[in-house]
């Protein structure tokens, strides 16, 4: 079973060089924890939106994402106020934090 998250975010506008789009439901981006970057630079994780309450006027969000591959994420690393980036290659398209562990 693929573990499950929600999160409350800010997407960052094209202009400050976050993505030219609006975040949709099916989207795929990596996920980087703030307090474990060592993590992310030996492997990368994809999670893929499933449910999307977006504002394009304040830029604020709140989705739940589940990550594409099974293989297990530390319950540490779940915990509610957790802070993340979303990213898409190098570019950090949003930042927040995790809402409702899975």
């Amino acid at each position: 079973m693929k573990t499950k998250l929600t999160l409350d975010f800010i997407w960052i506008p094209a202009s400050l060089g976050g993505h030219g789009a609006v975040p949709y439901t099916g989207m795929r981006l990596t996920i980087r924890w703030q307090r474990y970057i060592d993590a992310y630079l030996q492997c990368t994780r994809d999670i893929e939106c499933s449910s999307l309450n977006y504002d394009p006027k304040t830029l604020h969000g709140t989705a739940t994402y589940f990550f594409a591959s099974n293989e297990p994420v530390p319950s540490e690393w779940l915990r509610n106020g957790e802070l993340v980036e979303l990213l898409n290659g190098f570019r950090v398209l949003a930042v927040g934090r995790i809402t409702k562990p899975a």
